[in-house]
């Protein structure tokens, strides 16, 4: 579709530049006057609408700037701004240019007599099926500004425990870097400048000496190979956990690792749960729900598990029982959706269970990072200090036989 430069008034303030899409002249005008704009100028564009797609392809659609969205998208339906005015509204003001994009389209598609969820729907990159099926529910009740800040809450707990995750993680990782970058540096630059007097010396070295010594040897002719090497087997390892088995066999490993698990387990039941308790509380099915909870969970092997109970749930089986067949759902999780469904609260008490696995989230972080920190510095810590007195003792037995 052609794309169209324009510049447009609005009231006695300044003039507004943009791009549009729309299939002729005539037609990006008239939409600009839906839209309340008096049109100054409007001309075909393609100096740099190719730069604009590369840079659109480029930019990601973050969790916050999807948050942010809906976030706007409820004040402005709250205020009582029609729902293709308010998206009119956000396509100025998102600052996300590829976001931006995709709000017009959706806006357009609201217009041509699509429902919102509809429209939703058609970018699932974006907006997960599990948002499309609440705001369909709540377009259906005729209560979409309630729905619409459900989802906003939603999004930002779910950012919020993301957020930790990553930030208790800063430490470790950074440790890692500069430990990793020392050693590199030392055994590929500093040592093998030692090696050579070493070498000049013909004296008899200590074992750890001419162990690293080779070692340094190799990394001071080849670093270049081994860098290659490691950046191959990088790129291999993310290639396979990228396809379907790779990422359930790497998933089923990290709930094997004693520290990683409780993280990772911990994180998954509070987006299981609160998940699962948003769907239901919007008037959502509970096979629908289940179906769509499976797309949300990150591991693949607790999905596959999640899979196996909405076959069982299908089958007849209540979903605390399909849960106690489970391998990695808690005895505490099961318990309180038997609680649940005996009461008829279900949705509630799943995202009651949420809550309080956002702490137990946040305290297994603190946990795992407070347990990788001195290892890594002593794993660090020994390495560089093998290698500083392989270095020293060569010196020491050459300045004896000098004295």
């Amino acid at each position: 579709m052609p794309q169209f430069k324009y510049e447009v008034k609005k009231g006695p303030g300044a003039a507004t530049a943009g791009v549009m899409e729309a299939e002729s002249q005539r037609a990006a005008v008239a939409r600009l006057r839906d839209m309340g704009y008096f049109p100054i100028a409007v001309q075909e564009y393609s100096g740099e609408e190719k730069k604009d797609t590369l840079r659109q392809a480029l930019v990601r659609v973050q969790l916050k700037d999807r948050n942010l969205f809906f976030r706007q998208l409820a004040n402005l339906i709250e205020s009582g701004m029609p729902i293709t005015r308010a998206l009119a509204t956000l396509v100025e003001q998102t600052e996300n240019p590829k976001l931006a994009k995709i709000v017009g389209e959706i806006r357009e598609d609201v217009q041509k007599g699509s429902t919102f969820a509809e429209a939703l729907e058609r970018h699932p990159k974006i907006f997960s099926s599990m948002f499309c099926n609440m705001i369909k529910a709540g377009e259906a009740g005729g209560m979409l500004e309630e729905v619409m800040w459900r989802i906003v809450a939603f999004g930002e707990q779910e950012e919020e425990l993301k957020g930790k995750a990553v930030s208790a993680m800063i430490y470790p990782a950074f440790l890692l870097l500069v430990g990793s970058t020392a050693i590199f540096i030392l055994v590929s630059f500093v040592f093998p400048k030692f090696v050579i007097v070493f070498k000049d010396f013909n004296a008899t070295l200590p074992l750890p000496t001419i162990i690293v010594m080779s070692f340094c040897d190799f990394m001071g002719k080849f670093w270049w190979a081994v860098l290659l090497a490691f950046a191959g087997v990088i790129a291999a390892i993310v290639s396979y956990v990228r396809t379907p088995l790779g990422r359930l066999n790497f998933d089923r490993l990290l709930l094997r690792v004693p520290a990683v698990k409780a993280v990772v387990q911990r994180y998954e039941m509070a987006k299981f749960a609160r998940t699962l308790g948003t769907l239901l509380d919007n008037g959502v099915p509970v096979l629908t729900a289940i179906r769509i909870t499976v797309d949300t969970l990150t591991n693949k092997a607790i999905a596959e598990e999640v899979q196996t109970i909405h076959g069982r749930v299908i089958e007849g089986e209540s979903i605390s029982e399909s849960l106690r067949q489970t391998k990695h759902f808690p005895p505490m999780v099961v318990n309180m959706f038997a609680v649940g469904e005996e009461s008829g609260r279900l949705g509630a008490v799943a995202k009651r269970i949420a809550d309080a696995y956002d702490q137990e989230v946040d305290r297994a972080v603190k946990a795992m990072a407070a347990l990788f920190e001195p290892i890594l510095i002593v794993v660090m810590g020994v390495i560089i200090g093998f290698l500083v007195i392989a270095m020293l003792l060569p010196m020491l037995t050459l300045s004896s036989h000098v004295g």
